[in-house]
């Protein structure tokens, strides 16, 4: 059994208006339609994204640069193990820009 949010009187489930305050219950078709609001959708949120996106962008690049020319230098641990794991957390830090972009 459900019940009314403004009355607390008991309905059917399926009820679109209350039978005791006629209640009215938005229907699931505004819901749906509804544009999201707030920072995160604002135009400064997605200046903030393609900042995040270039500056991933660069530092994966850095990241593999250093990574190479460690190993030339002889820092294998940080050649082959540390830059590799910073490059790949860049990485997957674009793909979540970029999936947010769409």
């Amino acid at each position: 059994m459900a019940y009314c949010p403004k009355c607390k009187g008991e309905m059917l489930p399926t009820a679109i208006e209350c039978p005791h305050c006629g209640f009215d219950f938005p229907s699931e078709k505004t819901h749906g339609n509804a544009s999201p609001s707030g920072f995160a959708y604002s135009p400064l949120a997605d200046v903030a994204l393609i900042v995040s996106m270039v500056a991933a962008s660069f530092g994966a690049c850095v990241a593999a640069v250093i990574s190479v020319v460690s190993l030339f230098d002889g820092e294998f641990l940080n050649g082959l193990v540390l830059y590799p794991i910073a490059f790949l957390l860049q990485i997957g830090m674009l793909v979540v820009f970029l999936r947010v972009q769409q």
